[in-house]
């Protein structure tokens, strides 16, 4: 089913809605107010990308501007890495973060 963008003109909030194949568009109301005054805008495209993709581009970044230069801007760059990851494991990879800059880990002998 696809997704369409509405602007409503009740109280002008912009709403996306699954709309089925069969279903009569003009039948759809604002799930803010309940209007059914929708007025279909165009959508932007999005490309999906795969997980490879998504690193791949992180990685090219990380190239081009060089290490972090601080703890906040490695801490924002493993989010990003965890967020790129087909399972959204930012908060783990933060974690394993802060316990390697605090010493935390559990550490071989």
């Amino acid at each position: 089913m696809p997704l369409y963008e509405y602007r409503c003109l009740g109280c002008r909030k912009k709403v996306t809605l699954l709309v089925g194949m069969t279903a009569d568009p003009d039948r759809e109301a604002c799930p803010s107010c309940g209007g059914t005054d929708l007025e279909r805008l165009v959508s932007r495209f999005t490309r999906g990308r795969t997980e490879d993709d998504r690193i791949d581009e992180l990685g090219d970044r990380l190239e081009l501007q060089g290490e972090p230069e601080s703890p906040a801007e490695m801490r924002r760059l493993v989010r990003e890495m965890g967020k790129a990851m087909d399972e959204d494991v930012s908060d783990e990879m933060e974690e394993m973060f802060e316990e390697d800059i605090t010493g935390g880990g559990d550490e071989e002998a």
